[in-house]
């Protein structure tokens, strides 16, 4: 009996088919270092995106606080320009019911203060 060196019938070659031992081996070799090669990037690329996730997810949180903070400061100015409003209205209400006509230039005008004399 003699071993074949190819074997047309057989699925893919194995070790015990002898002079294709040093063929087998380096390419199922090659294959088996390419998997654990790629499957270690894989793992290196999925650690890193995880934490960079994180990250993100921190300063999402961080973001969410400050937009908290900037809606709650616009309602207290909103509050405080609808009250300033209030007065400037009141102010004017002020202003038109005890307005006191400008004296003109042909009236004589009366001293701001009566019990001083000029």
């Amino acid at each position: 009996m003699t071993n074949k060196t190819s074997n047309s019938s057989a699925p893919s070659p194995s070790p015990s088919s002898g002079a294709t031992d040093s063929l087998w081996q380096p390419s199922w070799l090659h294959w088996l270092i390419s998997a654990l090669s790629g499957t270690v990037e894989i793992e290196k690329e999925t650690a890193r995106l995880k934490h960079e996730t994180a990250q993100l997810r921190l300063q999402n949180a961080k973001l969410r606080e400050q937009n908290a903070k900037l809606r709650e400061q616009n309602a207290r100015l909103d509050a405080r320009e609808r009250t300033l409003a209030e007065i400037d209205r009141k102010l004017d209400a002020i202003d038109r019911k005890y307005a006191i006509e400008k004296p003109s230039s042909t009236t004589k005008s009366t001293p701001a203060n009566p019990s001083v004399e000029s």
